[in-house]
């Protein structure tokens, strides 16, 4: 009896201390993938993409109504802004990343190796960074890109599995725009098997370019960094970690479209 009154006492007496290490180790966590997310450039891939479609799309490609496709778009910028997409991606990322692996994922993004390839990656996507790219686009026509360069690109492209997850993305938001367009106008009624075979032809049109325009894209934003520091950028990719990061990020990325999507149908059918 007293060894059982002994152990009781025990546990109550380090039940506050087990308590505390959880709510630290809650707190490591969460602080792990904020600065994870801070470091690496998503929010520009969420903006970008949501973009380069809605432009598609106000050229009326459909021919509905001027009225009903100026609609379109506006319940397409609300359901894709930037809050809820990136909130939507953090939460993503952070329920489904492996925290076991914060600590490498960190310490190789904050390396002095990796840091240069991350700020060239945020550079791009800026004002200056789009200025800058006309110039370096000429300096390759001038000086074209060795094949090892090509290949250490490559390379990256399939480790990030960069392709697919643009697939993907561009599939989402390009579907959510067809059954909008579709829903929002009165004249279209289109099938099911007419939706997807669109969306189908938009899919075999994309595999057969993504890989030439992410080429094309990676050069010109990794042009000033050497094959070294690119190649150790691969590298990453092939270590738990690194396929841990890229998973989590490309799923972050989906569900966040994915969501917005069904934000955007649904404000259209409630019309």
């Amino acid at each position: 009896m007293i060894r059982t009154r002994l152990a009781v006492i025990i546990f109550c007496l380090l039940l506050p201390f087990q308590t505390f290490a959880q709510e630290s180790s809650a707190v490591k966590d969460k602080n792990d993938i904020d600065r994870i997310l801070e470091l690496i450039p998503i929010k520009q891939t969420l903006n970008e993409l949501p973009q380069e479609l809605k432009n598609q799309f106000s050229q009326n490609p459909f021919g509905i109504t001027t009225s009903k496709n100026e609609q379109l778009i506006k319940l397409f910028d609300k359901a894709y802004d930037t809050d809820s997409l990136s909130n939507s991606a953090h939460q993503s990322f952070e329920e489904n990343f492996d925290h076991t692996y914060s600590d490498s994922v960190l310490s190789m993004l904050k390396s002095d190796t990796i840091k240069p390839i991350l700020k060239s990656e945020a550079n791009f996507h800026t004002i200056q960074g789009t200025r800058k790219q006309i110039v370096t686009k000429y300096e390759l026509e001038q000086d074209e890109p060795s094949q090892k360069r090509i290949s250490i690109i490559k390379d990256l492209i399939e480790r990030r599995s960069a392709r697919e997850s643009g697939i993907e993305s561009q599939t989402i938001l390009f579907r959510s725009l067809v059954i909008g367009t579709d829903t929002i106008s009165s004249r279209l009624s289109l099938s099911e098997a007419q939706v997807t075979g669109i969306v189908n032809n938009f899919n075999n049109r994309l595999q057969m370019q993504l890989e030439d325009e992410l080429t094309n894209n990676y050069l010109v934003m990794y042009h000033e960094l050497s094959d070294r520091r690119l190649k150790k950028y691969v590298d990453f990719y092939t270590t738990e970690a690194g396929t841990e990061l890229k998973e989590s990020l490309n799923k972050a990325i989906h569900t966040a479209f994915q969501e917005a999507s069904n934000r955007f149908i649904s404000s259209i059918e409630s019309l």
